[in-house]
């Protein structure tokens, strides 16, 4: 099962100049594991690269150009005095690489005094590179596999506890449901939590799959089965459910529940 999580979206874009802009996408390619997803050249000398985008597997990317193309302000930038700080999951492994395509070390690997692991190394043309697994100040968290797995099974124990404040912790104010009766707010599942109309005695969920939107955003796919009693009717259920999650600073939180019920198999006789 694939659970790769990419970020596709970024608002943010450093902008670089390289005398050979064409050597440099490959160099950022091979050497940190950039993916190249637009390259523009001038029609009459595919050695300039008028513009270039290249994607970062986290997230966000990096513009460049050939420098000295024109005479703006972009085209007449001196290449190789940029600085760029790029966020990784395994400095280690990327450090190896790096150096193995022909970067220069400035700064091996380091413990930081707050928490982040990485390096700093020159690329082709002299601009510096900063790997870590620093995301910034009150930053998202990586949105992986088992974060949301941990995150699943403590919102679990809240709805088995039939804890509506405890619930209400891993949702959002506008938290919503959408299912085979429509649209109900995430607010009136919590009130029959609280007035005992509403009880669950079993929840078992597997996330199955988690995809980021954004830095911020993240859906994430599970499936699991559950029963409880709603105003005394005992119920069972087998369901898929997609959660948007959404970061607020300090913690994710859902905002919007979409579940599918698993149909039980038609019988094939007469």
């Amino acid at each position: 099962m694939d659970t790769t999580t990419e970020t596709t979206t970024t608002a943010l874009w450093p902008c670089l100049t390289y005398r050979d802009a064409r050597g440099a996408i490959r160099f950022l390619s091979e050497a940190f594991g950039f993916r190249e997803s637009a390259v523009y050249a001038r029609q009459d000398d595919p050695s300039v690269v008028e513009h270039a985008e290249l994607r970062w597997p986290l997230g966000g990317g990096v513009m460049l150009g050939t420098s000295a193309k024109d005479e703006s302000a972009w085209g007449l930038r001196t290449p190789g005095n940029d600085a760029v700080y790029v966020v990784c999951d395994d400095p280690d492994a990327l450090f190896e690489r790096a150096v193995a395509a022909g970067a220069e070390t400035v700064r091996g690997l380091v413990d930081e005094d707050y928490g982040s692991r990485g390096f700093t190394v020159r690329d082709i043309e002299g601009n510096l590179w900063s790997f870590g697994t620093y995301r910034g100040e009150g930053a998202a968290p990586r949105a992986d596999r088992e974060t949301f797995a941990a995150l699943i099974d403590e919102w679990a124990a809240a709805l088995v506890a039939n804890d509506a404040e405890a619930i209400a912790r891993f949702t959002t104010a506008d938290w919503t449901f959408v299912g085979g009766n429509g649209v109900t707010p995430g607010a009136t599942f919590l009130k029959l939590v609280a007035s005992g109309d509403l009880t669950h005695d079993t929840m078992n969920l597997d996330v199955e799959r988690v995809v980021s939107l954004s830095d911020t955003t993240v859906l994430v796919t599970t499936h699991g089965t559950n029963s409880g009693a709603y105003r005394g009717e005992r119920f069972t259920a087998d369901e898929w459910a997609t959660d948007v999650f959404v970061w607020d600073g300090e913690r994710w939180r859902c905002a919007l529940t979409q579940l599918t019920p698993v149909e039980a198999p038609r019988s094939t006789d007469g």
